[in-house]
């Protein structure tokens, strides 16, 4: 096997020795199975694996790449959904998922994290999808190999006004949805506006999952309520099958009463949407976003990696490759 320096395309990629840990074996097992030149040099000395790589050595094992569309979605402020974006979207991306993530938020927090804003005559979401076919290729813009947004500005603002009809509203996130799905993309990121407004209404109604990002105060619990009855309510206008709910805690800190209190209401009360991974509190968050970058462009050990990569596989499937002893991947 031989090893390629890392392309400049590449900030994002799994190391050997963490594909080996998915599927339960050693990293010499792993190189193994690559063909020359389907690894990467990357810092600390360690073995990098292309996302077109790791895809194609799931594949094999059998790992269903079928698209899904994530929603993240929650009527309160400040509740982390771009930390959950991003994070979610490089990660999957790292997984083999060819990704792009729609950012319907007109503060553009998440378009702002990649430094992907947008030029004033460049397309977002509320020029196009009247015209998906047409203008969804020519508005991704391109993060890493195999990972895209269509970036937001304060236009998409504008979409409470241009999609009164309620068909638009059931369609609009679908419909760029199946445009991407049919260039190939397997997971699709939708950050949302905190709000009750058409763009919520439409990735609902385009959703796989939705994901719920939330703290332990008071507020969290009130945004979540609002959010889950929301979702309920336009499923059920609209006469379709409900996404799959999740809610993911973030910033949770065992030392703190008020989220080991959340954890355990979570635990009880919402039982069948809780992720069994909550995210702990970590600087790691806002100092990558600094760098303009998540937290898995850094190969360093971390628990706000170790969190988030849990949750991610939850989320991806993966995990059930983790629980398995490692026979189906040799």
């Amino acid at each position: 096997m031989n090893n390629r320096e890392l392309s400049p395309q590449y900030k994002y990629v799994l190391t050997c020795g963490e594909l080996a840990t998915l599927c339960g074996i050693t990293e010499d097992k792993i190189k193994e199975n690559l063909e020359q030149n389907e690894s990467l040099h990357i810092r600390g000395g360690k073995t990098g694996i292309p996302p077109f790589v790791v895809k194609k050595y799931l594949n094999k094992k059998g790992f269903d790449y079928s698209s899904h569309v994530v929603a993240v979605i929650n009527m309160r402020g400040g509740i982390g959904k771009t930390t959950v974006s991003i994070n979610t979207a490089t990660r999957a991306k790292q997984y083999g998922f060819k990704t792009c993530i729609i950012d319907m938020d007109p503060q553009g927090s998440t378009t702002l994290a990649f430094d992907m804003t947008p030029e004033a005559d460049d397309p977002i979401f509320y020029d196009i999808w009247q015209k998906p076919d047409e203008m969804v290729t020519g508005t991704i813009k391109k993060i890493d190999e195999d990972l895209y947004i269509i970036p937001s500005s304060l236009e998409n603002g504008l979409l409470d006004a241009s999609l009164i009809n309620p068909s638009h509203q059931k369609n609009a996130v679908k419909d760029v949805c199946n445009v991407l799905k049919a260039n190939g993309f397997d997971m699709i990121i939708i950050d949302n506006p905190p709000s009750l407004g058409t763009a919520v209404i439409s990735s609902v109604c385009a959703a796989d999952t939705i994901v719920v990002p939330m703290f332990s105060d008071a507020f969290s619990f009130k945004g979540l309520d609002i959010t889950i009855n929301e979702i309920h309510s336009i499923c059920s206008t609209f006469n379709m099958k409900e996404p799959k709910v999740r809610i993911l805690f973030s910033k949770y800190d065992r030392r703190e009463k008020a989220s080991e209190t959340a954890l355990l209401e979570l635990k009880d009360g919402y039982s069948k949407y809780f992720i069994p991974f909550p995210i702990r509190t970590s600087t790691e968050f806002s100092k990558s976003l600094q760098r303009r970058e998540t937290i898995f462009a850094s190969y360093r050990k971390s628990t706000a990696k170790e969190d988030y990569d849990m949750y991610v596989k939850y989320i991806l499937g993966l995990d059930k490759i983790s629980k398995q002893n490692g026979e189906n991947c040799e």
